[in-house]
């Protein structure tokens, strides 16, 4: 006689999924790393690579535990050309993964009154543009500072200072 047996079908659930979506997060996150951004120097002898922020140097939880890894500043005259990923304020944006303070320009913070304008401002200047960014080789805390400019010239920080939103740095 013949035995029959019966297969039971198997639910899949989240746990067939996880290691899926962990493995599409991790390969996204190694495709977005700040090393995989070219930066032009000016002179245009060789392509150079920068490192952004200090987001993926683990920020200031990590410093106890594994210490500081400060970050050169860019050569002076390196262009960054890219668009903005980020606002974090009037005189702060992020172009591709790199956080750049714009040069020469003093804003109020967020969270002010005027401070939330010149914020609102720049966003509307910069949304969905490619900025061409000449860095000045210093760094102002996890930031490379530089005066950006949209594709028609004008700088973006002239363009704040002549709204009113805000000062010239003098520093």
């Amino acid at each position: 006689m013949l035995k029959v047996t019966k297969f039971r079908r198997r639910k899949i659930g989240w746990s067939f999924f996880l290691p899926i979506i962990g493995c599409a997060v991790l390969l996204s996150a190694i495709a977005l790393r700040p090393e995989h951004q070219i930066a032009v120097r000016q002179d245009a002898s060789k392509p150079r690579i920068l490192r952004g922020g200090s987001a993926w140097s683990g920020g200031n939880a990590w410093k106890g535990r594994h210490g500081t890894r400060e970050t050169s500043a860019a050569s002076p005259g390196t262009q960054l050309i890219d668009s903005v990923t980020r606002v974090r304020d009037g005189d702060t944006i992020v172009v591709g993964l790199i956080p750049i303070r714009i040069a020469n320009l003093d804003c109020a913070e967020r969270g002010s009154a005027s401070g939330d304008r010149a914020t609102q401002k720049i966003t509307r200047i910069v949304k969905g543009v490619q900025l061409r960014c000449s860095l000045e080789g210093r760094r102002s805390y996890d930031r490379e500072v530089g005066v950006c400019r949209l594709p028609d010239g004008r700088d973006i920080g002239e363009i704040l200072i002549a709204g009113g939103y805000c000062a010239r740095w003098r520093g």
